[in-house]
């Protein structure tokens, strides 16, 4: 773990002031450090190849920072600049197809047992080739991430240090002038859904309720209405996530239909004007076009079945629930005067 960033956590301690009657500059710093604190643990985990989760938690602290550092820029002013926003969004890319990658393998295996065996050489294929992409691209990612991320966050501390204290304006005021706006946001996104293949407004609608789920997270413990809010979030984000990843898999495999056949026939013709006829006739029997043909159905139909449950808890009636409890935390936020 890079040694900066193992001194954030050390700065955390339970006994310190609501969040809310801090100095905004204060609170700033103890947001954006608890979410290096937590990088940097997922990045020390993802040294470890088979510690997938490790990646993960590192994706989860990055996107908070970054929706952190988006969120209050006009107070954080070049602590939250557009370079090192940048820097800090490339560190996520960075591990996008290794992500992807041990998605899409798990959603394989999950499948395994129910195909047909002239099936499973479609199946064996696309294993093949995750399997390489994620080798590849796990140990390319974690050496870019150990490098580029110390030196992303000791700039970030850097600048973090020189923000001015003198201004007195509290942490409440800041919240109160990024929430609604977010809120209003993600409810623009939600409703101009419009069917399973939307894939443009389902990734907005994705993306702000992460971004509305990091803004209100910290007010969890202070607030039994931010703790409603926040757990209806995270089955939004956690179904919206999924139906993503089946997304992302039905292009997969669109792609690998294509690649499968063009590598076929190149090896039939090898074979043939080489005269290699027994051989030509078992490679014409293997298929492996016939599995991934089998895989993108069943993708297409899990694709169907995710957005009806989405549509049916979220669209029919335009997420009424998750807007009164936004609506009631706003409320609730008034009456303390933080409004």
């Amino acid at each position: 773990m890079p040694a900066g960033a193992l001194r954030y956590a050390c700065r955390m301690t339970a006994d310190r002031p609501s969040l809310l009657d801090l100095p905004l500059e204060q609170a700033l710093r103890r947001l954006v450090r608890r979410h290096v604190a937590a990088a940097a643990r997922g990045l020390e985990r993802a040294q470890e190849p088979d510690d997938h989760k490790g990646l993960h938690a590192f994706r989860v602290a990055i996107r908070r920072l970054r929706s952190l550092l988006r969120d209050y820029r006009p107070w954080l002013g070049r602590a939250a600049g557009r370079k090192l926003r940048r820097r800090l969004r490339n560190l996520t890319r960075a591990t996008n197809d290794a992500r992807d990658a041990h998605v899409q393998l798990t959603w394989l295996a999950a499948q395994a047992a129910s195909l047909d065996a002239e099936d499973r050489p479609g199946l064996a294929w696309m294993r093949r080739k995750l399997r390489g992409r994620r080798r590849g691209a796990s140990r390319s990612a974690v050496k870019q991430l150990a490098r580029d991320f110390t030196r992303a966050t000791g700039r970030l501390e850097r600048r973090l240090r020189k923000l001015d204290d003198s201004g007195g304006t509290p942490f409440r005021a800041a919240f109160a002038e990024v929430f609604e706006p977010s809120a209003s946001r993600f409810r623009v996104h939600l409703a101009a859904i419009t069917g399973p293949g939307d894939d443009r407004n389902i990734h907005r609608t994705r993306i702000q309720a992460k971004r509305l789920r990091t803004l209100v997270e910290p007010l969890r413990r202070l607030s039994d209405e931010a703790r409603a809010v926040d757990k209806r979030l995270k089955k939004l984000q956690i179904l919206l996530g999924e139906l993503h990843d089946i997304q992302v898999i039905e292009a997969e495999l669109a792609a690998a239909i294509e690649e499968a056949a063009g590598e076929k026939a190149r090896r039939l013709h090898e074979l043939a004007v080489h005269g290699e006829a027994r051989r030509l006739t078992q490679a014409r029997r293997r298929d492996e076009g016939l599995g991934l043909l089998v895989l993108a159905g069943r993708a297409r139909a899990e694709r169907d079945a995710l957005f009806g449950k989405f549509d049916q808890a979220w669209l029919a009636d335009r997420a009424d629930a998750l807007d009164r409890e936004l609506r009631a935390l706003g409320e609730s936020l008034r009456r303390r005067g933080i409004f």
